[in-house]
């Protein structure tokens, strides 16, 4: 009994689930903003498994992290900025065309990493170069605290750093009021003088550059391969954590918390052997309690009103 009570409350637990976490809220706050300005892009998901796919060819074939970086948000911006298109310009179901390219997505990164790597059907390919994890001087030799908080990546810290820094934009900015503007009611927004269509490409950009991020965390930073669909449905439980909490950067921090802490318990309950829980019931479970929350909290949430809802320009 004593030994998993230690493993709920161990260092390595406390890591992980930091570590886990940085996707999400890479992903997620972009994501935010984007809701923020009435669109709803499921294709988060696919633009993840993009990113990662990228991220890791450019850092195997070159050797070096920030040309498989920067690849994968060159491609990442791309298809958002496609979506853009579809959904913005040209007002298609913003649900319909997120799907598609989570379902492009999928297919296109597996035969692409075939096609580039026929052998790794037998043996995955990996790359000796990863992005390093940088401990903060100091502060990741505190007991307990320095290991779990302060010895990760710089991604990691950047991410944590953008919560309370998308809280400041939304509430406190002018330009946080416009998106809240945009996506209550764009055609007052219109009226008012406010460019909804080019303040949701920029966001949508800069969800591009996030995403594609977030993905680049697991091939080149919390593994050292790709593999298919790696992203595991990360991009709709982004969403979902979005909705649960409301809208809130905060909240969404919380909930990110929550979901990881939960994969990283299933992933050292795979890892200890612990055979009373069978594997497949522990891989379900960040996905099982992420629903049962949003079926607890997430009813009756008001979000803004012209999410999802096709905006044409009127003349």
């Amino acid at each position: 009994m004593s030994e998993f009570i230690d493993l709920l409350i161990s260092v390595g637990i406390a890591s992980a689930m930091i570590r886990l976490m940085t996707p999400l809220l890479l992903a997620g706050v972009g994501e935010l903003f984007v809701q923020k300005s009435g669109v709803l892009n499921l294709g988060v998901e696919g633009i993840m498994l993009f990113g990662a796919f990228f991220a890791f060819i450019g850092t195997f074939f070159t050797g070096n992290v920030g040309y498989g970086l920067a690849l994968a948000i060159v491609v990442g911006v791309a298809i958002n900025l496609l979506f853009a298109f579809l959904t913005v310009s040209m007002a298609v179901d913003q649900v319909v065309t997120g799907l598609a390219i989570n379902i492009a997505a999928i297919g296109t990164t597996s035969y692409l990493y075939r096609a580039t790597f026929p052998y790794a059907t037998a043996i995955p390919a990996k790359t000796e170069t990863i992005i390093e994890v940088e401990p903060i001087p100091f502060l990741s030799s505190i007991p307990y605290i320095g290991p779990a908080l302060f010895s990760h990546t710089v991604f990691t810290y950047a991410a944590l750093l953008l919560v309370p820094v998308a809280a400041f934009m939304i509430s406190r900015t002018s330009w946080g009021l416009r998106v809240k503007a945009i996506g209550e009611d764009p055609h007052v927004a219109d009226l008012l003088g406010l460019n909804v269509v080019r303040t949701r490409y920029f966001i949508l950009i800069m969800e591009g550059v996030l995403a594609a991020l977030a993905g680049s965390m697991l091939s080149i930073s919390q593994y050292n391969m790709f593999l298919d669909n790696m992203t595991q449905g990360r991009g709709y439980i982004v969403v979902a954590l979005i909705i649960l909490g409301r809208w809130s950067p905060i909240n969404f921090l919380a909930g990110s918390l929550f979901f990881a802490y939960i994969d990283a318990l299933q992933l050292r309950i795979q890892a200890a052997g612990i055979t009373i829980i069978p594997y497949q019931f522990a891989l379900m479970l960040p996905y099982l309690a992420s629903f049962a929350a949003l079926a607890l909290v997430g009813r009756r949430v008001k979000g803004p009103a012209s999410l999802a809802k096709p905006y044409k320009k009127v003349k």
